[in-house]
């Protein structure tokens, strides 16, 4: 670990990981802040199962964000540090409650300052529930690449794929799967895979943002096995989550959120396509729901984007 950010953690005046019981298992969780009694920020990762950059192993990781904030980070169950294998009983609706359960332990914590949620890609679905579930719990909620309808399976990315360097058997197949009503795990996963190899789904112009891997792997709060559960976890045999998001619509909940809610995404995004979420906004006509469009962006936010995501968080603490 290098020597500033040794230096960075102990100079903080809340860095600790605690543990918490959330749908019954023992989970840990990253809490970081320079100053105690700064607004709370809790990130729920994407994935399901991929808590880089944000997860229990980056502590002194972003001092640009804990010099302001008090982070709050949770490997979600069944990666990271809270590995285990995550079977086909586990529902989207699982998730969603541990995240209410956290949300709770975190209020009764922290009883003073103010709470937000920050869901990245497959974390906005509970950021989305929880904001619905739990109104007046939550202070306000920022979600880059909102799912909306089923991630990768929008019009733009079947358009991408099509003009991408894949062989043609695999755009036969992706032709044939665009139609289906029904779509398998394996479909899924050649979905997935296709977008990864052939196209820049999770990218923008500029590539995306930078994860600090090196310095999370030298994480005292990881073991090597841990580290290593970032990436290849408790989900490799998991499709119950799949499913549930390849049928998702989260359209109508939307028009039930009453806290203040910002989605950024990118204008390249084919993942989740910011433009849904910007239809949707301007049907619903809710004040308290704002949609903000990275230029030149994909479904991982710049580095950049993170100035303009903290500065929403710092509009809704001063509401």
């Amino acid at each position: 670990m290098k020597k500033e950010r040794r230096e960075y953690i102990k100079n903080c005046e809340i860095s600790e990981a605690v543990t918490v019981d959330l749908g019954g298992y023992p989970q840990k969780i990253l809490l970081e802040s320079a100053k105690a009694g700064a607004p709370v920020v809790l990130f729920l990762h994407g994935g399901p199962g991929f808590p880089v950059p944000f997860c229990v192993g980056a502590r002194g990781c972003f001092p640009q964000i804990t010099q302001e904030f008090t982070a709050v980070y949770w490997d979600q169950l069944g990666c990271g540090v809270n590995n285990r294998r995550i079977d086909d009983s586990f529902s989207i609706a699982s998730f969603s409650a541990m995240t209410v359960e956290l949300i709770r332990y975190l209020k009764e914590r922290f009883k003073e300052e103010k709470l937000f949620l920050f869901g990245i890609s497959w974390g906005s679905v509970l950021a989305l529930d929880a904001a619905v579930a739990a109104p007046n719990l939550i202070d306000g909620a920022v979600a880059a690449g909102q799912v909306l309808l089923p991630p990768l399976l929008s019009e733009e990315f079947f358009s991408a794929a099509e003009a991408s360097s894949a062989p043609n058997k695999v755009k036969e197949r992706l032709r044939e799967i665009r139609i289906q009503t029904e779509k398998t795990n394996g479909d899924i996963a050649l979905i997935s895979k296709v977008a990864r190899r052939y196209t820049d789904a999770y990218r923008g112009a500029k590539g995306g943002a930078k994860s600090p891997v090196k310095e999370i792997f030298a994480s005292k709060d990881y073991r090597f096995c841990d580290a290593l559960a970032c990436f290849s976890n408790g989900y490799r045999k998991n499709a119950s989550l799949m499913r549930e998001l390849s049928k998702i619509d989260l359209r109508e909940k939307f028009s039930r959120v009453e806290i203040p809610y910002t989605v950024y995404g990118g204008e390249r995004d084919i993942v989740t396509p910011v433009k849904d979420v910007a239809e949707l906004f301007a049907q619903l006509k809710k004040e308290n729901l704002k949609c903000v469009i990275g230029a030149g962006e994909g479904h991982i936010p710049e580095e950049a984007a993170l100035d303009i995501i903290f500065a929403e968080f710092r509009r809704m603490a001063s509401l």
